[in-house]
């Protein structure tokens, strides 16, 4: 069987498992998804890389702000409307998506490249079609990422999901330090390390990024009967139980960590120190080895857990435990009486539910309810115009600081940003995303662990935080001096990261089906606000001051900045409204169902109570 249809055969590989008595959920190839939705995740970074290019735009081809805001609106409205690669998720998984970015990222990059080279003519129009192949390509990265580890990891959505979306963020640190460190002065060369990295990442994917078997999709129905659908189905309650080894998570957590430290320091030493170029090698290849090092995840230690897990039918059949074989991948051969006394008993909850017996009762927690129906009964309900008209008003603020802080500082200090100053803004952008990214997961994780009947917190909650934090920040650009905007900045960065972690961890819990649609139907939000926000509302408001002004090149009048900043943060504001009322409106829904069913379950208890 060749490696790729070997990768899809879950049939083959359930009983392959069960044959050597190993729990069907085999954690390694888990963990190798995640290493690899990791990298994906920080290939999705492409798209924040832009304030790297802004300068060689500006001063080689004489582009202006309206400019600038154009071809950052076209590469974000290409990485952002995913809705129709949300289908074709629907109907065939995460890999016609990952064929599709190889393809968008050799185009996208490869051609910018050749444009900074000046081997093909480079003008608005070229540059902002390279540029939009370039972002699909980040945009694919993450359609095919996330959703794959929703499904994968059900058990544990919050960390993992937080972890992934962390190297979102990180991501343009990552390539800010590789940018500035390994290709120093030299965009082509880098375009062409990050093209090579999306192909390679892209193409391994597709051998990794498999969803559960319990997600069933058109491409998978059409060869299967109705009995080996039921008995793909019944594995949902396996993965919903079955929690990831924390030791191999920990690792996740600690290398993220150890990158948010390591360019909380390199960061400021390369903008305003004198760094030789043999010591910018090493910060470079550090930065490497520590994405690399993600991978320790998946490697077979047992000191992480999750190798060779034993299967929880052992325990049934009273097996001795792992310690007392010789080998969990040698036949066992149980007492004949007890296998006979309990083969009936295995045979018929076999047939009603064929692994039951890897179900783990006490690791299956209460959660709260879901709103009923499909996704066209939500779209006749309130709570869905709420949340995603909430989240079109709360980008104002950050499409704009996003895409144009370099305008900004201009405007602010009257002078223009140099390339260090630049690399270390694009740096604290990841440092700021990914800590509201963790700060999301955590809270998830903690609410999903509250026990039944003392859930004062709701997932919810995390809907209006990233709105009031943008906010603030719109109001610290505001009264702040121009050398002091960095700290605005990271909060709007902060709440960037918390916005697109809580876009991965609310939906999950609110829905039921269509997570794939759900989830980039807020990423669509993104292209909204970026045409209405940052072409139209920024780049034409800070073109015509300019032109009042009379002004030549950058416009580095305050006044330029004003309207436009004014206007996103009151939105921010008005959004921050929206997201509490479908906060509340879901905390009244659950305790009405909470309700109910403690009003079902008093009959049985009297009944009991009068039996016994």
């Amino acid at each position: 069987m060749n490696p790729f249809k070997k990768a899809f055969d879950w049939p083959h590989t359930l009983e392959e498992r069960q044959r050597k008595h190993l729990h069907i959920i085999n954690e390694l190839q888990r963990c190798r998804l995640l290493f690899f939705c990791l990298l994906c995740c920080t290939g999705v970074s492409i798209v924040y890389t832009f304030e790297l290019f802004t300068k060689e735009f500006s001063t080689r081809y004489g582009f202006s702000a309206g400019d600038l805001s154009t071809i950052s609106t076209v590469g974000a409205c290409f990485c952002y409307f995913l809705m129709p690669y949300a289908v074709v998720y629907e109907f065939m998984g995460p890999v016609p998506l990952l064929l599709l970015a190889t393809v968008a990222g050799l185009i996208g990059m490869l051609g910018l490249g050749l444009v900074f080279q000046n081997v093909i003519p480079g003008n608005l129009t070229v540059i902002c079609v390279f540029y939009a192949f370039m972002n699909t390509c980040g945009g694919l990265f993450d359609a095919a990422s996330i959703v794959t580890l929703q499904h994968t990891f059900p058990r544990n959505r919050g960390p993992v999901l937080a972890l992934a979306k962390v190297m979102t963020g990180l991501g343009s640190s990552v390539f800010a330090s590789i940018s500035s460190n390994l290709f120093v002065n030299n965009l082509s060369g880098f375009l062409y390390f990050v093209m090579v990295y999306a192909m390679v990442v892209a193409l391994s994917s597709c051998f990794v990024l498999v969803l559960p078997p319990y997600v069933l999709n058109w491409w998978r129905e059409r060869q299967m009967t109705e009995e080996e659908k039921e008995s793909a189905r019944s594995l949902s309650v396996v993965y919903d139980s079955k929690n990831v080894p924390v030791p191999r998570l920990a690792v996740g957590y600690a290398v993220a960590i150890s990158l948010i430290l390591f360019f909380s320091t390199s960061s400021p030493i390369l903008a305003y120190l004198t760094v030789s170029q043999k010591a910018r090698y090493v910060l470079g290849t550090i930065t490497c080895l520590l994405l690399c090092s993600y991978g320790i995840m998946a490697l077979p230690l047992r000191c992480l857990g999750g190798v060779d897990e034993p299967s929880p039918a052992l325990e049934v059949a009273g097996q001795p435990a792992e310690g007392q074989r010789k080998s969990l991948t040698e036949p066992i051969v149980a007492d004949a009486d007890v296998v006979a006394s309990e083969a009936s008993d295995r045979e018929l909850g076999g047939a009603l539910e064929p692994y039951a017996a890897y179900m783990d009762p006490d690791a299956i927690k209460y959660t709260d309810p879901k709103y009923p129906g499909t996704f066209w009964d939500a779209l006749r309900g309130v709570d869905f115009y709420l949340i995603y008209f909430g989240f079109i008003l709360q980008g104002a603020i950050g499409s704009i600081v996003l895409y144009n802080s370099s305008t900004i500082y201009v405007a602010r200090t009257g002078k223009s940003r140099s390339t260090q100053l630049s690399a270390l803004y694009t740096a604290f952008l990841g440092i700021g995303s990914a800590l509201g990214r963790i700060a999301v997961g955590i809270f998830e994780a903690f609410v999903q662990r509250q026990p039944e009947g003392k859930r004062r917190l709701l997932v919810t909650m995390a809907l209006p935080a990233p709105a009031i934090i943008g906010t603030i920040g719109g109001i610290l650009i505001l009264i702040l001096p121009g050398d002091a905007l960095l700290l605005p900045f990271i909060l709007v960065y902060f709440k960037q990261g918390a916005f697109y972690s809580t876009c991965a961890v609310t939906f999950p819990s609110l829905f039921r089906t269509h997570l794939s649609i759900y989830y980039n139907l807020s990423s669509a939000t993104t292209v909204v606000c970026v045409i209405c926000f940052n072409r139209f509302l920024f780049g034409y408001m800070v073109d015509k001051k300019r032109d009042e002004l009379k002004l030549t090149g950058d416009c580095t009048s305050r006044d330029c900045i004003l309207t436009p900043i004014i206007v996103a943060t009151c939105l921010s504001a008005a959004s921050s409204l929206l997201l509490v009322t479908a906060h509340i409106r879901y905390r009244r829904y659950v305790r009405r169902c909470e309700a109910q069913k403690q009003a079902d379950s008093e009959p049985l208890t009297k009944v009991e109570g009068s039996n016994a």
